[in-house]
């Protein structure tokens, strides 16, 4: 410690005001970041502004904790407890402090309780700088931001003082306990006393969309874009779009639609895909008719090449076709396969259509594939395994038989060869591959019932008895 003096008498009261604007900037550097909205212009203290001698000792600690010296930082702190006319600063920095580097034994628990015990009487209370820092900190718990609040609170009630900056204290406390709903409503609140304010729009906006309160987020961006953010205009549409106010949305749509230039590829692809993803909100909502229109509004104005005109596209085919449009759009794609000649391409799209579902489909680009990609185990065992779904025994059993020889430790190609094999009643040529299958998944349950099957139907009991009884250990599995 040096031996500055502590004493103040004498001094004039700008050079107290001086220190009072020092304190603040070293509370500033140590908050966490948050919107600008809470923290503007100043405001009447509801207790006294730290004197000089306070902000000597606090600035010597905030020296030493730049200086990593944790032990020197809290000695200061200590004795700024002890000195300033305002305890709730020194409080509050040595919990910071403690969130760093715990201090001994029960302090904390006891300072905690000292500041709480600073919030009881509104007239001595700590000034709203000190109570936006604590606030903003991560060293205030629940116990604390809920003291603060009801301080806050007791200041609104009695009047006076900058209304919105403790409006602001308010929503941020409420944030902080978790009450989005009452932060919404302050912050509304606080935008009636400053409606242009711009960052408390964005935070009331944000609260909104957290909540999923769609119409008061419609109507803000609304009042956004009617003030000249028409960079908005997309964001106000699905807005409407997601509050169910559908015509709305679509008016909406179609002015950004309008200020479009048809040159911006870009743009025209950003607006598709918002304009897709309000299309998917809506029929996720079960409005069908209403995403129709979307769909529609976002495969016009996507550049046809792109993923979303792609998307928007096979909607409008999947779900609002005809049958005879759907048949027509199969046959254009079929069409269009004819004309790749690139294994690789012929492999892949094998397997999304095997993936979904359309067997037949997956076979032919499969066949393709083989030509050129032999050497390939999963051209074969995905040609496979669709000849197996499409039931198509023989050539499930013959790809898959080729993908055996390519790889011979997976267990699924030999069971599902051998189950071929077993729908055709070619029992001597199943059992070796369901055996096989057996050999590298024991626990196959179903090999065990087709053997216990095949076996039997050949005469030979005993082995056919043997596998009845593993399949039946294995039912409580």
């Amino acid at each position: 410690m040096d031996g500055e003096s502590g004493r103040t008498s004498g001094r004039p009261s700008s050079c107290r005001l001086v220190g009072a604007a020092l304190f603040a900037c070293c509370l500033v550097a140590s908050l966490l970041p948050l919107p600008a909205a809470f923290a503007q212009a100043p405001v009447s203290a509801t207790g006294e502004l730290p004197n000089v001698e306070c902000l000597r000792l606090m600035r010597r600690a905030e020296v030493a904790r730049l200086s990593s010296r944790a032990a020197a930082e809290v000695e200061w702190l200590k004795r700024a407890l002890r000195d300033c006319n305002e305890s709730a600063a020194p409080l509050t920095a040595l919990l910071r402090a403690h969130g760093r580097r715990p201090l001994p034994g029960n302090e904390a628990q006891e300072y905690r309780k000292a500041l709480i015990a600073t919030f009881d009487d509104p007239s001595s209370a700590p000034p709203p700088g000190v109570l936006e820092h604590i606030a903003r900190g991560d060293e205030a718990d629940e116990s604390v931001l809920r003291a603060a609040f009801g301080l806050v609170e007791k200041q609104l009630a009695l009047g006076g003082g900058d209304l919105s900056r403790f409006l602001r204290l308010k929503a941020l406390l409420e944030q902080r306990l978790g009450r989005r709903r009452e932060a919404a409503e302050t912050l509304a609140e606080l935008r009636s006393l400053e409606p242009r304010n711009e960052e408390i729009a964005w935070a009331l906006l944000r609260l909104f969309t957290i909540l999923s309160n769609w119409d008061d987020a419609a109507d803000l961006l609304g009042e956004m874009v009617e003030g000249g953010a028409r960079g908005l205009r997309s964001r106000y549409a699905q807005a409407l779009a997601r509050a169910g106010r559908v015509d709305e949305a679509n008016e909406q749509l179609l002015l950004v639609a309008a200020e479009l230039d048809r040159g911006d590829q870009l743009g025209l692809n950003d607006f598709a895909a918002e304009v897709l993803a309000a299309a998917w909100n809506l029929r996720d909502a079960g409005r069908f008719e209403e995403a129709e229109g979307l769909f529609r509004l976002a495969h016009e104005h996507a550049p046809p090449e792109e993923r979303v005109g792609r998307e928007a596209a096979l909607a409008l085919v999947h779900l609002y076709g005809s049958a005879e449009e759907r048949a027509a759009h199969r046959q254009a794609v079929t069409d269009a396969w004819l004309q790749v000649t690139d294994p690789q391409l012929l492999l892949n799209e094998g397997a999304n259509q095997l993936s979904a579902g359309n067997y037949d489909r997956a076979i032919a680009l499969l066949k393709r594939a083989a030509e050129e990609l032999g050497h390939l185990e999963a051209v074969w065992y995905n040609l496979g395994f669709a000849a197996y779904r499409a039931e198509r025994w023989d050539e499930a059993a013959q790809a898959l038989d080729r993908a055996s020889e390519l790889n011979d430790q997976r267990a699924d190609t030999f069971f599902f060869s051998g189950l071929a094999l077993t729908r055709l009643e070619r029992w001597e040529e199943a059992i070796p591959r369901l055996l096989r299958t057996l050999e590298l998944d024991p626990e196959r349950r179903l090999a065990h019932y087709q053997l216990w099957v095949g076996f039997r139907l050949l005469g030979r009991e005993d082995e056919a008895a043997r596998h009845q009884a593993a399949y039946d250990a294995l039912g409580d599995e």
